[in-house]
């Protein structure tokens, strides 16, 4: 379930978020960031993941909070994303935050 609210901003993303593009994915995401308290990222089912993109998030995640914002994701991680995630050992004893944040889990 996600904790989006009426007045939250939307970011499309590219369908290709790995090592090649990242560059220019972060400038889009900290831009966007940069003009919007609230970033919800809009991530195509079919979009091409790589772990590169997973630590970006994360990071852009920090940076958000260090500013009194926030960046969600439009739905929970499905795909590249997920793939990544459990490869990269994500998955494994998500915290609570974690576990909401890229599967949309309800905190306990």
């Amino acid at each position: 379930m996600s904790s989006t609210l009426p007045g939250d901003a939307s970011l499309t993303l590219p369908t290709t978020l790995t090592i090649k593009s990242i560059l220019a994915v972060q400038e889009l995401i900290l831009d966007f960031l940069n003009k919007n308290s609230t970033t919800v990222l809009d991530i195509d089912a079919a979009a091409q993941v790589d772990l590169s993109f997973v630590q970006l998030v994360t990071a852009a995640r920090k940076q958000a909070e260090a500013k009194s914002g926030r960046i969600l994701l439009a739905r929970p991680a499905t795909g590249d994303l997920y793939d990544v995630l459990k490869r990269g050992g994500f998955l494994d004893e998500m915290t609570p935050d974690a576990a909401h944040f890229w599967l949309h889990q309800e905190k306990h």
